[in-house]
């Protein structure tokens, strides 16, 4: 496995702690996930394969894995309705945990904030806003299919 690195002070630094594949154009009941990574919500034993979106501002969950989680979603942080592409929703922000899984390399975990909402259908949403801007991440779509790799780290 290759590595990414920055430079500090004319010495390279590894930054990416760990990578997996992504997935594009991934089944999901009778939709497809655009991109979608291996990940785990909180304290759940069970892998999703959720919809990776830089242009999404909140990572959202949807009522099946919320009443999974209930006892991890104490303490909303504030409640409001989101437009999304499949309309208006209403949920809550809560904080918890996202670990990103590494086929190479660690996993890491985010603590994240995530809109929860009764009334999401679709696949869990890993956003911008409480999430990827906590992380450094990278896309390498590979020359060949099933070569792409998704690097991931946690900023010093």
């Amino acid at each position: 496995m290759s590595q990414l690195f920055k430079e500090d002070q004319q010495k390279k630094i590894l930054w990416s702690s760990g990578c997996s594949s992504f997935f594009t154009n991934h089944k999901s009941g009778f939709s497809k996930i655009p991109l979608a990574v291996k990940c785990r919500i909180g304290d759940l034993e069970t892998t999703e394969l959720a919809l990776l979106d830089t242009g999404a501002e909140w990572s959202v969950i949807g009522s099946e894995l919320s009443e999974l989680l209930e006892k991890q979603l104490v303490f909303p942080e504030e409640s409001f309705y989101m437009s999304t592409r499949l309309g208006k929703i209403f949920g809550s922000l809560y904080r918890i945990n996202i670990s990103l899984l590494a086929e190479f390399g660690y996993d890491i975990i985010v603590e994240s904030s995530v809109f929860v909402s009764q009334e999401w259908k679709g696949p869990v949403v890993l956003g911008y806003r409480g999430f990827l801007e906590r992380i450094r991440f990278a896309f390498d779509p590979g020359i060949v299919a099933g070569e792409q790799l998704f690097y991931f780290g946690i900023p010093d």
